[in-house]
């Protein structure tokens, strides 16, 4: 009989002993390779160098925040900035390669809406049409390279397409399906689990709430979206946001009174114009009837999508005076007809407010001036270096009180100072309970080297050696600490799925957890030489056994 034969014997002969060591081995090692697992991707996915941008500007205040709510949605917005600030990033082309603005504050079903624009994707911010290079679903066109090949990769014939936006570097969003958003009309570009997440597919229409947390319908806004286009997978936070055009976030009357009280707030004016509290001095006469109210008045919104309007039925969540004569109407005609004054954010109609006018093509025109409009964040590539800490020197020291930081700097930061600290202590607890199972198969063994006093004698009796015998007792450690060791590496990979489901749920990220490092590994062979060494005790009194006394006393 060999030596595995003998010690697999002496394992079914103890079998409750020996399972519950190996119990106690596998759950050490399934902790200490989750953590490991989870201290790698943390790293990985917080300390990562590959965004497509390279500054965020969003309000002064937590650049953590500020990271965490635009780069992996999540947490709150910091605050606002004035649209203004974008448009003269923008138009700095010595230091800006990029720049996308995003106006977060609503949501649906849980899930993020962001008011963007189309370059975003690649296309062009105001036409929506796909640069050269690119077809209409944002994908290269073949025979034509990145704008990021370098120089010395490029054929001499080759053709190079336009340089766009990437989310990442080398990748940017691509369509899966439909098209991109027209840049001013009520639609939605969603990411590719949204509607695995809320049901949101193709033609579909919605309405956006209140980012409070919840859906309820108190918080409700009355514009309706319909979903035109869904993105390929991007494996980003990205992939559970719904997108909207930014003038369709600004479209929203709440939005409009927030922006409104929040520029006087920034440029100091009388904010006691905006409490609703005091009556107005001198009041105006309401239009008499339908029949004098002038044909051009705007009405409610309809939905977003182009159809025949005279086809609609009547409204009756949005009622005026004038829908019974129109339905729409485009703000350059007609307008001093009307006898409103269009300088103003918009008008009232029965009780309720708009702050923009819907054309016969489905397209709005805002009514509200761009100096009142507001962004949550901007997405900024520079040019370099220099740009970087240029421009950023430039926001913190301009009266916008908008700041500029570097993703990859913060997360860095966050990493090391939070979740590394975090990891290396998870990870000394895994090393813990691993010597601990040690112990356990140290006192398992010894116990059953203490019962089997008189078979170890007979064994000696029959030509085993002291050697024999002490290798026999490490071997049976060793295996007990082997198979408890990867069965444990399995479970700590299974734990780290769960992690990455987490991770997914919350952030929109997934971990990694199908590949193995080479720490994994190592921390196996410590297992078993740990185990091999916890034998060595029990093995010695085996060692020592007097053969005559045992046989003797049987």
């Amino acid at each position: 009989m060999n030596p595995f034969q003998l010690v697999l014997k002496q394992m079914r002969q103890r079998a409750l002993s020996t399972w519950l060591t190996l119990l106690a081995v596998l759950l050490g090692s399934a902790l200490a390779v989750a953590v490991l697992i989870l201290q790698r991707e943390s790293r990985a996915l917080f300390t990562q160098s590959d965004f497509g941008y390279d500054l965020i500007v969003g309000s002064k205040g937590s650049p953590m925040q500020l990271v965490l709510n635009t780069t992996y949605h999540v947490d709150k917005s910091p605050g606002n900035i004035r649209y203004i600030v974008y448009e003269a990033i923008r138009n700095n082309r010595f230091q800006v390669k990029h720049a996308i603005p995003y106006a977060v504050g609503d949501q649906y079903k849980g899930l993020r809406v962001a008011g963007t624009t189309a370059a975003l994707f690649g296309f062009d911010e105001f036409t929506g049409q796909p640069p050269a290079g690119y077809d209409d679903k944002g994908k290269l066109l073949p025979g034509y390279l990145p704008a990021s090949t370098r120089a010395e990769d490029r054929p001499a014939d080759a053709k190079v397409a336009a340089d766009v936006f990437e989310i990442r570097f080398g990748k940017k969003f691509t369509l899966a399906q439909g098209r991109v958003f027209h840049p001013r009309k009520f639609e939605a570009v969603i990411g590719s689990e949204v509607t695995d997440r809320t049901g949101l597919k193709m033609g579909d229409t919605f309405k956006v709430t209140h980012d409070t947390g919840g859906s309820s319908k108190l918080d409700e806004h009355d514009e309706e979206w319909t979903v035109v286009g869904v993105l390929d997978k991007t494996f980003t936070a990205e992939d559970r946001v719904i997108y909207i055009p930014l003038p369709t976030f600004f479209a929203i009357p709440k939005h409009e009174e927030a922006m409104d009280v929040q520029t006087a707030m920034q440029t100091g004016e009388d904010l006691s114009k905006f409490d609703k509290s005091k009556k107005p001095a001198t009041t105006t006469t309401a239009p008499a009837t339908t029949q004098s109210a002038p044909a051009t008045a705007p009405a409610a919104p309809p939905p977003a999508h182009a159809h025949d309007h005279k086809s609609d039925p009547k409204p009756t969540t949005r009622p005026t005076t004038t829908q019974a004569t129109a339905a729409v109407h485009k703000p350059d005609e007609d307008d001093e007809e009307d006898g409103h004054d269009h300088s103003h954010h918009g008008h009232s109609h029965g009780g309720m407010k708009y702050p923009y006018l819907i054309n016969r093509d489905g397209t709005i025109d805002l009514r509200l001036p761009k100096d009142r409009w507001m962004l949550s964040a901007i997405l900024v590539r520079t040019r370099g270096g220099a740009a970087n800490m240029g421009l950023t020197y430039q926001l913190a020291n301009s009266p916008s009180g908008a700041m500029g930081v570097n993703p990859a700097s913060v997360m860095r930061e966050f990493f090391t100072t939070f979740l590394g600290p975090t990891t290396l202590l998870l990870l000394v607890i895994a090393v813990m309970v691993a010597v601990t199972a040690a112990v356990s198969i140290l006192v398992s063994i010894y116990n059953a080297v203490s019962a089997r006093q008189r078979e170890i004698a007979i064994m000696r009796a029959l030509g085993a050696t002291r050697g024999k015998v002490l290798s026999l007792i490490c071997l049976e450690a060793g295996v007990i600490g082997a198979v408890g060791g990867f069965l444990g590496l399995l479970l700590g990979h299974f734990v780290a799925r769960v992690l990455s489901a987490v991770f997914e749920a919350r952030m929109g990220v997934q971990l990694d957890w199908l590949s193995t490092s080479w720490h994994e590994w190592v921390y196996l062979g410590s297992i078993i030489v740990l185990s091999v060494l916890a034998g060595l005790v029990p093995g010695l009194k085996a060692y020592r056994t007097p053969v005559a006394t045992n046989l003797v006393a049987a």
